[in-house]
């Protein structure tokens, strides 16, 4: 019986100690997670890209051309400049003072992409020859990874507050200093609320980064439904 009680405890502290080391790398896990969505939407997108259209304008055909770079050149340098030291990161059992710079160049390198993503999904619905699903596809691939990094964004900015005593942001939740994925919480609540309640701008700027980051929710949602729209009657 004893034996059961000890297997039973160890098990329930090895799970403890996984579930801590786990919220303790979060940000480092968040980052694999993220560059592991958007390499999924580059290359499904690449494979496509040989059906776009020839006379396709010209800022499409960059924008195509760039996606191929990423598959082609740009993926060689993120693995080994990102993805590995994410993964060692996430492992390693100290913190390195490098730590902090080298996850603020990584949520600008993901941020940085999300814009440019966002306005190649925009100039690809004026190219009227594409693959049918290839632009949805896009879409619902892209809309998690938006809000994933809207939210580490908010988060990232009232952390860096937090240490001058203040906060840029106020959230709907139930704890006075939320935690990381309370910031993820409102930033994908923006998808089901016809208004972005769930966080709201102490200050000018903050409330500008919220108007922001709607006008990309929606045009994403625009996009989705428009395209969802043309396909119904393309049938």
């Amino acid at each position: 019986m004893s034996t059961g009680q000890d297997t039973g405890k160890d098990s329930r502290r090895l799970v403890a100690s996984l579930m801590t080391h786990v919220s303790h790398r979060w940000e480092e896990l968040f980052f694999l997670f993220l560059l592991a969505l958007l390499s999924l939407q580059v290359f499904d997108f690449v494979a496509d890209a040989k059906s776009f259209s020839p006379s396709s304008g010209g800022a499409i055909s960059v924008f195509v051309s760039f996606e191929s770079f990423v598959v082609d050149h740009l993926s060689y340098a993120v693995v080994p400049l990102m993805a590995l030291p994410l993964v060692y990161l996430a492992f390693c059992r100290s913190r390195p003072r490098w730590l902090r710079r080298f996850l603020d160049v990584v949520g600008l390198y993901v941020a940085a992409r999300m814009l440019i993503q966002l306005i190649g999904l925009n100039l690809l619905v004026f190219d009227s020859v594409n693959p049918r699903f290839t632009l949805i596809t896009q879409l619902f691939l892209f809309l998690p990874y938006l809000l994933l990094v809207w939210g580490w964004i908010y988060w990232r900015l009232d952390s860096f507050a937090a240490t001058m005593n203040r906060r840029f942001f106020q959230l709907d939740c139930e704890r006075s200093a939320p935690r990381p994925v309370d910031y993820l919480v409102a930033s994908f609540s923006t998808v089901f609320s016809a208004s972005i309640s769930a966080i709201k701008g102490r200050t000018a700027r903050a409330k500008a980064l919220i108007i922001v980051h709607g006008f990309f929710v929606y045009d994403v949602m625009g996009l989705i439904f428009s395209r969802a729209v043309a396909l119904v009657q393309a049938r």
